[in-house]
């Protein structure tokens, strides 16, 4: 039996769980809290930032873009108030992040105190779970209990919120500090004949495609997805979450489809496909523009979320799979069975409608403005001067679509943004916590001018802790 204090613990179990970083804005409800991280500092890195909002977003772009968690940590009251629309983007994208809170003395809960407001029910509708810790005893469930939760599919921020007069509490533990594998839960694997039949829909369609949800997208994915669509004939859509999931170079990926920088194709393929395999569970109000371009063949989803059962979507089957786990398996069934489809049509329609859609961009690169640079061919231009080692984050307005449709990646997790929930201030933020993940890397946020004077502060930040992104306004 080991005995910490409340803070200690919390610190050893980051450690624990890999977490390098910790990011935040300093108050007197966590100053206990700081202290300690000093002690742990060859471990876990405390970055400070200029506004709490800042702070969790940097925390989801590290996760984005390596699978590490992070953590950020804000003051009681009116610091986590400034953390939740950042903590709203993490929601809305199933990110797991831990944000680290402090809260008002346990003697004055409940009696309107100076900084408190009622951070688990305003934390409610944008975590996965929240914790306030009022017995020190319950230190190891509580943790526990969250990272279960970050992790439980659709994947998404927690909170832990800790009393002002909690932090040096003794505790004493009997368990061992469990690593994040032990406490993620393990995907489940495809059935034969379920591959059997979903390869089966693609042999018998005449205009198969494949959609890839964020769910479906990690690191390693696109040679797989760009081998599936060979051997199927068929061709890739992305959701905003899931760009790079297939190299965006190769002929058969369409690129992102739906609302805010959706391809002419890619919408065109989803809506007059005969049959559609479904990667993850974003085939919502954004990938169909509220429902109006609408899936008419048959639909087939791969999922572990409920979400995908609240979507307004009819599929004639769902297989709560792991979409990463299924594509791989029906990849190997393929080449066991040697498969290469053939739809010579599908092929002829898809390649008009990648004619006519170049066309309008060449129309729009072809643009001359008086006193102005013409902004399609900023982006296209930028796209080619690109190291391969780099990563883009995009911000919210009409800008981000010439990221989508001048912007090529060929590696998932390589473009940021906050697509499920549309707010504005993100893209800042997580190029500074990619940048902190991967300090070689050419690290560019693009933002609208509005956008960008809600985090342009942190500028600041970047100096001091030695951030060097780019920005384009």
């Amino acid at each position: 039996m080991t005995e910490y204090t409340v803070g200690e613990y919390i610190a050893e179990f980051l450690v624990k769980l890999g977490v390098k970083n910790v990011y935040g804005l300093i108050g007197t409800s966590i100053l206990d809290f700081v202290d300690i991280l000093y002690e742990y500092k060859k471990e876990i890195r405390f970055i400070t930032t200029r506004h709490e909002q800042t702070a969790v977003s940097m925390a989801d772009a590290e996760y984005r873009v390596s699978n590490r968690l992070a953590s950020a940590l804000v003051h009681a009251g009116p610091g986590f108030l400034n953390s939740l629309i950042s903590l709203g983007i993490a929601y809305k994208d199933h990110i797991p992040l831990i944000l680290i809170s402090g809260g008002v003395r346990r003697r004055l809960y409940g009696s309107d105190a100076w900084l408190e407001v009622d951070q688990q029910t305003l934390a409610k509708p944008v975590t996965k779970a929240s914790v306030r810790l009022n017995d020190e005893n319950l230190i190891y469930d509580s943790l526990k209990i969250l990272i279960e939760k970050a992790f439980e599919k659709p994947f998404g921020p927690v909170l832990l919120e800790i009393p002002e007069d909690m932090w040096n509490k003794k505790v004493k533990v009997e368990k061992e500090f469990p690593s994040l594998n032990q406490l993620m839960k393990t995907s489940s694997r495809p059935e034969p004949s379920e591959l059997k039949y979903v390869y089966e829909k693609f042999e018998a369609a005449s205009r198969p495609a494949i959609l890839i949800c964020g769910e479906a997208s990690c690191f390693g994915v696109e040679e797989i997805y760009s081998e599936l669509a060979d051997r199927l004939n068929a061709y890739v859509l992305t959701t905003g979450n899931a760009r790079g999931a297939c190299d965006e170079y190769n002929p058969r990926c369409l690129g992102r489809v739906g609302f805010g920088g959706g391809s002419i194709p890619a919408d065109k393929v989803l809506e007059e496909a005969d049959f559609i395999l479904v990667l993850g569970d974003e085939l919502d109000d954004i990938t169909t523009y509220n429902y109006i371009i609408y899936p008419t063949g048959d639909l087939i989803a791969v999922s572990e979320s409920p979400l995908i059962e609240k979507r307004h979507v009819y599929y004639d089957k769902i297989f709560k799979r792991d979409p990463v786990k299924f594509a791989k398996e029906l990849l190997k069934f393929l080449r066991k069975k040697d498969v290469k489809l053939v739809k010579n049509e599908w092929d002829q329609y898809v390649d008009k409608l990648k004619k006519e859609w170049i066309n309008i961009l060449n129309e729009s690169l072809s643009r001359e403005y008086q006193g102005y640079v013409n902004p399609a061919r900023f982006f296209k231009r930028l796209n080619e001067m690109l190291p391969e080692n780099s990563i883009v984050t995009g911000g919210q307005g009409v800008h981000i679509v010439y990221t989508y449709q001048f912007m090529r990646f060929r590696k998932p997790k390589r473009f940021l943004a906050a697509t499920n929930l549309g707010a504005m201030s993100y893209a800042f933020p997580a190029a500074m916590g990619a940048k902190t993940v991967y300090p070689d890397y050419e690290v560019i946020a693009v933002v609208g001018d509005g956008e960008f004077m809600m985090t342009v502060h942190d500028f600041e930040t970047c100096i001091r802790e030695d951030i060097p992104v780019k920005v384009v306004v």
